[in-house]
């Protein structure tokens, strides 16, 4: 995948698996994004990005506090596209057309999917 393409996108990671989370900072920045924060759970994702400006979350959706569905909901209603991700079985079930997300992936996802989903998100915002 060639970097001169992608262009750099502001992005909010929410994952309460801190492997899982440092994982996905990297994938991101080494595609050339910029990750603004990177959090536990729902709750503190709402928090960080209420003052900071963001382009797309990706959030998982077994999260304590606040889960991922209810956060991808809140965020939105701010006009924050919403890049659904899970391990869990049940994920593929989640039908997005009925849930405030743009996009799903499932762990563990490639480079190459996370990087098609950014663009989905992406295209909900022009």
């Amino acid at each position: 995948m060639r970097e001169d393409h992608v262009v750099p996108v502001r992005i909010a990671v929410a994952d309460d698996d801190l492997v899982v989370r440092k994982t996905f900072v990297r994938l991101l920045e080494c595609l050339g994004h910029k990750v603004v924060c990177a959090v536990s759970n729902g709750e503190e994702l709402i928090e960080q990005c209420s003052d900071t400006e963001i382009d797309v979350a990706i959030v998982d959706l077994d999260m304590p506090v606040i889960d991922g569905l209810a956060a991808a909901e809140i965020m939105a209603e701010r006009g924050i596209p919403v890049v659904l991700i899970s391990g869990h079985p049940d994920a593929r079930q989640v039908v997005l057309e009925n849930e405030p997300v743009v996009a799903r992936l499932v762990k563990p996802a490639s480079v190459e999917s996370l990087q098609h989903a950014i663009q989905q998100a992406m295209a909900t915002r022009r």
